[in-house]
């Protein structure tokens, strides 16, 4: 079909050279160049027919259909200022996005087995590879997926900077306390994301409110006094009127003092002993976020968590490069992973706002790497906060999750502020019967043409009844008509998102689309297993550890002296018969 204005030229073209071969202009210097247009013009048709005889697209095979892509931006791996996510299935064409766009963040929404790790493993490889950092948050315990990236780093000389955190299998990973690092209000909110969130129960935001000043004090007094703690710790702080009384005897600054005395004193009581905490007291108004806390002390947890030196520490993985993986266990341990999960995007929030903190140049570069697989099993509000500000920390952030509605449990505008912030979209596969809806509506509609043609043809004869000639009357005629109709519909339909293959997605990356396959690394077998690389850490020689564990006994005896003799009355009286 010729149509267009390049048509028009090619064919104008075309007929200048006819028109300079007449013998009229024989002889004529000046129309030596019109003889180019037929070479041009023919070159032009050629062009359009080997380019429409080339193209792979195909819009209306319900399997293996070939979706048009728009233009790509370049090369961009070969000068290391960004990652490839694909090639496009029309004319295979990489598809990389550059680092600037990187940090506005990228979702990647599909069901299970489509792809989404795989995608998550092939854009941690480059970025391995060019020597930048990331973190692997993965909700399932794959030790597969833990060899890869050991192996990975390993390929790139990079071992050393790998660390797993693993509470699965303590003696194979690294050692963390996430509650350490930071001052008393960093802290307290890292621990406050365990509780979910009360704005709309003012009863239960009391509670909070409550938690909130008692970490805020505790916390703020043992670092005036210089003296590191862990969740074992804060755990019979939480439960022993004694470890309480005993922070008192540590040598606090005056304001830290006399906050800690104000805090304690609204639990004192006063009886024939004289005057003493009543731990009841403390219980029943901290004993939600102190069985939170004390999840994280008790076995396997405790033997990763209970450190005064972590060998993992979010703001150095993240200014300096280095990598994490963490293996949350939601199937055999599903509240504990997600309150670990929790933790870990808590921290993440200090650690951007530490390098918010340093000048642009000692930021990370390339971009560092958040890679949150299955997010919606371990997704909570405060994490919104984290995507608005991360940008400015040079860290991209990269969830991945299976349908909108894992989103939408948070709260009714979570989806909204995950989706307004990710440039980048990735949609796999889906099953669900609304999430094809909402994805295409989020790639958009463009404006098509629709042309319709009609045709029409009458014939009719005529004659008197009466006629003195033998002739009558007879006619026919025919029409044609053309229109074109403009509407309106989505750039990628919800069948097509339904229907896409394995290894097969949809990248929306700001207004451009793409139809592209994603890569899948191939390691060589066997891959050997993780041995988990210990990191040496001391402690700075003006600080102790607080060492509650170590008097756990004499803490968590009866308070008063009453009960005491009572309680020894009893065994002595036991004894004797």
């Amino acid at each position: 079909m010729l149509v267009g204005r390049k048509d028009a030229w090619a064919l104008m073209g075309i007929g200048a050279g006819v028109a300079a071969s007449s013998p009229w202009v024989a002889g004529n210097p000046y129309v030596l160049p019109a003889l180019v247009g037929p070479a041009v013009g023919a070159g032009w048709f050629a062009f359009k027919r080997a380019r429409e005889w080339l193209d792979r697209t195909d819009t209306v095979s319900r399997e293996n259909f070939v979706l048009p892509s728009d233009e790509t931006f370049g090369d961009l791996m070969s000068t290391k200022e960004g990652i490839r996510f694909g090639y496009t299935r029309d004319n295979g064409m990489p598809v990389d996005i550059s680092d600037n766009f990187l940090t506005r963040h990228t979702a990647i929404i599909g069901q299970s087995g489509v792809g989404k790790t795989t995608l998550g493993e092939f854009l941690l490889w480059q970025q391995a590879i060019r020597g930048g950092g990331f973190i692997f948050i993965d909700a399932k315990l794959d030790a597969a997926t833990r060899d890869k990236l050991n192996m990975m780093m390993q390929l790139c000389g990079r071992g050393d900077e790998f660390y797993v955190l693993n509470v699965d299998q303590p003696h194979n990973s690294n050692t963390y306390n996430p509650i350490l690092k930071g001052d008393a209000d960093e802290v307290a909110s890292r621990l406050l994301n365990l509780i979910p969130g009360t704005e709309n129960s003012p009863g239960a935001d009391y509670f909070r409110q409550q938690a909130n000043y008692a970490l805020t004090v505790l916390t703020g007094a043992l670092k005036s006094a210089k003296r590191r703690y862990n969740f074992s710790d804060l755990a019979i702080l939480l439960q022993s009127d004694r470890a309480l009384e005993s922070l008192l005897r540590l040598r606090l600054g005056d304001e830290e003092r006399m906050t800690l005395e104000m805090f304690l004193n609204q639990f004192r009581k006063k009886d024939k002993n004289g005057v003493g905490i009543d731990i009841k007291m403390v219980k029943d108004l901290l004993g939600g976020i102190s069985g939170r806390i004390a999840l994280f002390a008790q076995g396997k947890f405790g033997e990763v968590f209970n450190t005064y030196t972590p060998e993992i520490d979010l703001t150095d993985i993240v200014m300096n490069n280095k990598c994490l993986y963490v293996m949350l266990p939601t199937m055999g341990k599903d509240t504990a992973a997600l309150n670990l999960g929790k933790i870990i995007l808590s921290d993440l929030r200090t650690a951007v706002y530490n390098v918010q903190g340093v000048h642009k140049d000692k930021r990370p570069k390339p971009p560092f790497l958040v890679f949150a697989d299955e997010m919606g099993s371990y997704v909570m509000s405060g994490i919104a906060r984290l995507f608005e500000q991360a940008r400015s920390a040079g860290i991209c952030m990269i969830p991945a999750f299976q349908t909108f509605a894992n989103l939408r449990t948070v709260g009714p505008d979570f989806e909204d502020i995950i989706i307004g912030n990710t440039w980048n979209k990735v949609c796999f596969k889906f099953a669900s019967k609304d999430s094809p809806e909402t994805a295409a509506d989020i790639i958009g509609k463009t404006k098509k043409f629709a042309k319709s043609l009609s045709l029409s043809k009458n014939e009719g004869e005529s004659s008197s009844n009466i006629r003195t000639t033998p002739q009558g009357n007879a006619s026919d005629g025919a029409g044609m008509s053309e229109s074109w109709k403009e509407s309106e519909e989505y750039r990628v339909s919800p069948e097509h998102l339904k229907s896409l293959g394995l290894g097969e997605a949809v990248l929306l990356s700001g207004s451009r689309v793409f139809h592209i396959n994603t890569p899948m690394l191939n390691f060589p077998e066997p891959i050997p297993e993780f041995k988990v690389t210990r990191h040496k850490v001391t402690m700075p020689p003006d600080e102790l550890g607080l060492d509650l564990t170590d008097e756990y006994e004499q803490f968590l005896m009866v308070g008063s002296d009453e009960s005491r003799a009572a309680s020894a009355e009893s065994s002595f009286t036991t004894a004797g018969a």
